[in-house]
């Protein structure tokens, strides 16, 4: 009964929104945003498929596409090495299409350290299926309107509308029972936003591109999102190697970091 009501609430609050969005922007997230938006999955002893997480389609090569998630969806910090890497475990991508079930297996390519706010997990998977690329734009400002489409509750993607309550959050907020620091991070207002959308992408309407991406709550009641600039940043680092943090899967040959210029 509680997810019912949930459910409805959000579809009142989301059409309500969404119908004050151009037909250009319903058109945008109908043909674009929507099917760049994939479901991060992993593999359980038992065989079956975990839904951990959001993920979008932000670069592409010949033969590969890079996703982007967020760290703690798929990776673990070593506080004591001052290091993180994959979490041991087969890696998943679903574009959770209507009626057919597809899993691309998924390839590490970089994770963030969170202890230094970097919570970004990049995955690559083979073309199997066409999926479109959203652009990483600029940081968001204070009044912008955001949309994000996440997975939350494990029932499939859902679209949410939001505003940018703060742009900057000039605070050392610290995420409870963890090291965790969210300052300089960004703060949404939206409404249906649960477990399962951490690691989806913020799109401002104004820019057609990603400016943050959801990783948290505060209380329940405000989005934490970072800001793409330090997505930018991590991406620069690890293409440059100088990322000092991330170790690798030792398993696992060490996969090419996709540029998101690189895309056709």
């Amino acid at each position: 009964m509680k997810l019912r009501i949930l459910l409805l609430t959000t579809l009142a609050l989301s059409f309500s929104a969404f119908s004050q969005v151009s037909s250009s922007d319903k058109d945008y997230v109908n043909k674009t945003l929507m099917p760049s938006t994939a479901l991060l999955y992993s593999q359980t002893e038992s065989g079956s498929m975990e839904m951990r997480c959001t993920a979008t389609a932000i670069g592409q090569d010949e033969k590969n596409y890079t996703f982007v998630t967020a760290a703690h969806c798929g990776c673990k910090d070593n506080t004591d090495k001052n290091s993180v890497s994959p979490e041991k475990a087969f890696f998943f991508i679903a574009p959770d299409i209507a009626g057919n079930k597809i899993y691309l297996k998924a390839s590490p390519a970089g994770c963030g350290y969170r202890t230094k706010g970097d919570d970004f997990f990049l995955l690559t998977v083979d073309k199997t299926v066409t999926f479109p690329i959203i652009p990483l734009g600029n940081n968001p400002k204070l009044l912008d309107q955001v949309i994000n489409i996440g997975g939350p509750l494990g029932i499939g993607k859902q679209v949410f509308l939001g505003s940018v309550s703060s742009p900057d959050i000039d605070r050392p907020i610290v995420e409870p029972d963890s090291n965790i620091e969210w300052s300089h991070a960004v703060l949404l207002q939206e409404f249906g936003i649960n477990g399962g959308s951490s690691g989806s992408s913020v799109v401002c309407l104004d820019q057609h591109a990603i400016c943050a991406f959801v990783v948290g709550t505060i209380a329940g009641t405000n989005m934490v999102a970072l800001p793409v600039s330090r997505l930018k940043t991590f991406q620069e680092k690890l293409a440059d190697k100088s990322y000092r943090w991330y170790i690798a899967d030792p398993d696992s040959p060490p996969a090419k970091i996709v540029s998101t210029s690189d895309k056709k």
